[in-house]
């Protein structure tokens, strides 16, 4: 078939075109109630026994339920499937808070306006051409005035064919005109477009700090338990012909580290798999400042001197700032051992009135330069300490290495006084 011809009819081949005049023929059916009171109207206004009083209040009522129909919360989400599947609209989903707005029940009734007056026109339209197209068909064999018969009427029957042909490209052109517009009507404003892209980049926002929030406790928990576990079986492999007992306390450590590392992996693993937050948030236990005692011993069973200091009652510490102490208590004591090995560790845990004073000594076992380089461990801290509102100090002391934080516990920002130099 010719490109031209095969173009030419198109529009009788698409099953496109049929929705799309499903469509339009649906909007007269639609308009026909409303047709059907202008004409009630229109007569009784005619009678002159007819109350003008009474005619008018009905008026009124009737144009108040034939608008009050078009603005029903739901009508848009009929319009949006209609669109979608008769017209081959793209319709996007609106949003959801602002579905039944009055400003989408406004752009949902002009769109069922719109539907209302190019389905009249083009049901008009069909009435009038189907019924003179077979009139153009029998006109050269039968009388149908006012039309010609005979040999004059010779070219009726073509232009009989030609007539649905072009009745169907202008209902194909009508329902493209449609569904480019669909998306005006029906679809999310600029205002929720943007809301919606909001939405997103905050979900977005929120799934990476998670992510972050993850990595930190993975290198933490894994990290913490690596270090101690190196550490022991470095110890014990020195001593493993002298002191059989220091090497079954240091194997016995080393598996209590594992055992802890597996737990923590295991938890961080639940919160990563999709659904488990809705149904497991917290399947392990966070530790916290009161556990404090068994990071302790934790640290002293990989050989190291540890002086602890505790001024006031962990309880007592909100839960979040309780648990990032933690945290930032352990990274330091996996941060000397990793760095100065196993040497003296001197912790002080304060818990004051609106504030928590934390801070770690131990004597340089490295230059400074190497200390600050390498790791995530004190930009995980920085990163902790910077959520909850606090400041933080770490680096050289004279000839120790000094980390010292302070966090506010009481909802201020309470800078005053620096807690070291630097």
């Amino acid at each position: 078939m010719p490109r031209p011809l095969r173009s030419f009819l198109a529009p009788v081949t698409s099953g496109l075109t049929y929705r799309r005049y499903v469509h339009l023929l649906l909007g007269a059916v639609i308009a026909l109630p409303y047709a059907a009171l202008v004409v009630l109207f229109v007569v009784y206004a005619g009678i002159r026994e007819v109350d003008s009083l009474a005619l008018l209040l009905m008026l009124v009522v009737a144009t108040g339920a034939a608008v009050g129909v078009a603005l029903v919360p739901g009508v848009r989400a009929l319009e949006i499937t209609a669109a979608r599947a008769l017209l081959g609209a793209t319709v996007p989903d609106p949003d959801p808070a602002t579905e039944d707005a009055w400003p989408a029940r406004r752009r949902a009734a002009g769109w069922l306006l719109l539907n209302l007056l190019t389905g009249a026109v083009a049901a008009l339209v069909t009435l009038i051409v189907l019924p003179s197209a077979l009139g153009f068909l029998l006109a050269p064999w039968r009388s149908l005035p006012p039309f010609p018969t005979g040999a004059a009427a010779a070219w009726m029957p073509v232009a009989a064919l030609l007539m649905p042909v072009l009745l169907l490209h202008a209902v194909a052109a009508a329902g493209a005109a449609l569904a480019r517009l669909a998306p005006r009507f029906l679809g999310p404003t600029p205002a929720e477009r943007m809301a919606v892209e909001l939405a997103r980049s905050q979900a977005a926002e929120r799934a990476l700090a998670e992510r972050n929030r993850l990595a930190r406790e993975l290198h933490d928990w894994v990290g913490h338990a690596l270090t101690v576990t190196t550490l022991q079986a470095g110890a014990a492999a020195r001593v493993l012909d002298t002191d059989p007992a220091f090497v079954a306390r240091a194997l016995d450590a080393i598996a209590e580290a594992g055992r802890s590392a597996l737990a923590d992996l295991d938890h961080v693993l639940g919160l990563l798999r999709e659904g488990d937050r809705a149904t497991e948030p917290d399947r392990t236990p966070q530790p916290d400042l009161t556990d404090l005692d068994a990071l302790l011993a934790g640290a002293r069973s990989a050989g190291v001197t540890v002086d602890a200091e505790l001024v006031g009652a962990p309880s007592e510490v909100p839960r979040a700032a309780s648990r990032e102490a933690y945290r930032i208590l352990q990274e330091g004591l996996t941060n000397a051992l990793r760095h100065a090995g196993p040497v003296p560790v001197a912790v002080r845990v304060e818990i004051g009135s609106g504030r928590l004073d934390l801070e770690l000594t131990n004597p340089l076992g490295a230059p400074a330069v190497e200390r600050m380089g390498g790791g995530r461990g004190l930009a995980g801290m920085r990163e902790r300490v910077r959520v909850l509102r606090g400041e933080l100090f770490a680096g050289p002391d004279g000839d120790v290495w000094r980390v010292a934080i302070r966090l506010p516990l009481d909802g201020r920002d309470d800078r005053a006084g620096m807690i070291g130099r630097g």
